[in-house]
């Protein structure tokens, strides 16, 4: 259980860092400890230790969720600044374009 605890504070700490590869690594590797864990039973008195920590992995697993979202959003903001720059260099591009004229001299301005 100190190994998953673990694992859920380092996968926080590199969502906070924006290292996602990192953090999808951790999850198959929590899902994996998580099934593990739970082939045995838990005792009486592991229970509320146990109930304590899986509160404290659902409680980091929200903060995850959350960090994801404002990275995702940031990201869809980068895309969205990214394909309006693009619209306007076009938009740029079919004025200039269509508005030049050779000059008499044979050069263009």
């Amino acid at each position: 259980m100190r190994e998953l605890l673990s694992l859920h504070h380092a996968m926080l700490q590199w969502a906070k860092e924006g290292k996602w590869e990192a953090v999808a690594a951790g999850e198959k590797i929590r899902r994996e400890r998580l099934e593990d864990f739970f082939q045995i039973p838990v005792s009486e008195q592991q229970l509320p230790k146990v109930r304590a920590a899986l509160q404290t992995m659902l409680d980091i697993n929200g903060s995850l969720v959350e960090l994801l979202s404002k990275d995702r959003g940031g990201v869809e903001r980068d895309i969205g600044a990214i394909q309006k720059g693009r619209r306007a260099v076009a938009a740029y591009g079919q004025f200039t374009g269509s508005s030049r004229q050779p000059m008499e001299n044979g050069h263009s301005g």
